[in-house]
């Protein structure tokens, strides 16, 4: 089998940390071409990497280099533009969260990857957890029944990024957008994918942004928004969603908030037969009338390797993904009526 030709658009922090390493050691990749509109650094990138060529727009990659697939790592509100360009050369995608700015947007993706012969990926790259895929595989089976109650958190303390993130014609919103997409998407997967029915969201921001004086771990590699600094998203979301098969999902995600550090992806599943959480890992469940825990050891992954390779095997085997288009699109609208609600103090019903 031959290999697969990638670019990858946008080289920022999220390709350094997970893209491009992990395409260059992949035995059935050759990382052909990086892009980025920073093109300065698309050559320091390029020379890094060696034998690649770089470019200073998507388009002018797309159009001189014969590739099989792309990741698109750029801002937001890029993200399903780009898609669609490289829906357009005849691409398949791996498309970086958010997959959407909003709705409109991720029914244009789905309208356009139905109608190509290309798939689109979505980056939710907690899927390919092996602890993940172990509850979603026990909920799966029905062993722990239906699952009608789920709560889903990820706080940081103080943990403001640098950068674009802050800016929302960048970005689309805050750390609702940010990390709290990741764990939103990975308790609803892990309920099944409900149907979403009726959506209670707010938006706050109260803290950030909280003075020079103190520590941001998280800095864009890009410039934009680095020297005004422009702060005009949340710093905290919460949300109640309920499903049409009855189940309730609580999410919460914040960058900046007055309590205890928790910034692992905390998921708890509550069903009619058992339940379970991530971090830690551990299953409820009834025994001969007792409950009882049982707390698991899962040999950990790199999971960012392992989304690479799966969307590496779909690619080259034409196979749905595990995190497409039309998953990722329930996502963005959920997403979205968060926003709605918080904005009109309402609450959203599909």
């Amino acid at each position: 089998m031959k290999k697969v030709k990638v670019g990858v658009v946008g080289i920022g922090s999220i390709a350094h940390m997970f893209h491009l390493d992990n395409y260059r050691d992949h035995p059935e990749v050759e990382l052909v071409a990086v892009a980025d509109i920073d093109k300065e650094r698309a050559i320091s990138v390029a020379a890094e990497y060696g034998g690649i060529v770089a470019y200073g727009s998507a388009k002018e990659m797309f159009e001189a280099e014969d590739l099989d697939a792309v990741s698109i790592c750029t801002f937001n509100n890029s993200h399903v533009e780009l898609a669609l360009l490289a829906l357009k050369h005849g691409l398949d995608v791996l498309l970086e969260k958010p997959m959407a700015m909003n709705m409109e947007e991720a029914e244009s993706l789905k309208a356009a990857e139905s109608a190509s012969d290309n798939l689109v990926m979505i980056g939710m790259s907690h899927r390919y957890r092996n602890d993940s895929q172990v509850i979603q595989r026990t909920v799966e089976s029905g062993e722990l029944g239906h699952i009608y109650f789920a709560k889903t958190k990820i706080l940081r303390r103080r943990g403001v990024p640098v950068g674009w993130f802050t800016d929302n014609q960048y970005s689309g919103g805050g750390p609702m957008k940010d990390i709290g997409v990741h764990v939103l998407d990975l308790a609803w997967w892990m309920m099944g994918k409900p149907e979403p029915d009726k959506v209670v969201g707010k938006l706050f921001r109260e803290i950030a942004p909280y003075g020079d004086d103190a520590s941001f771990p998280y800095v864009a590699h890009s410039k934009e928004n680095k020297e005004e600094g422009l702060y005009n998203v949340e710093d905290l979301g919460v949300a109640f969603i309920t499903f049409k098969n009855g189940a309730v999902l609580t999410v919460e995600a914040s960058w900046a908030i007055n309590g205890s550090q928790d910034d692992a992806v905390k998921v708890e599943l509550f069903g009619t037969k058992g339940g379970a959480t991530l971090e830690p890992l551990t299953l409820f469940r009834d025994t001969g009338g007792i409950p009882v825990e049982h707390s698991l050891g899962v040999p950990e992954a790199d999971f960012y390797k392992k989304e690479i390779g799966h969307f590496i095997d779909c690619v080259q085997q034409r196979k749905k993904p595990l995190s497409d288009v039309e998953q990722g699109a329930t996502v963005t609208s959920l997403l979205e009526a968060i926003r709605i609600s918080s904005e009109s103090n309402d609450i959203f019903k599909y």
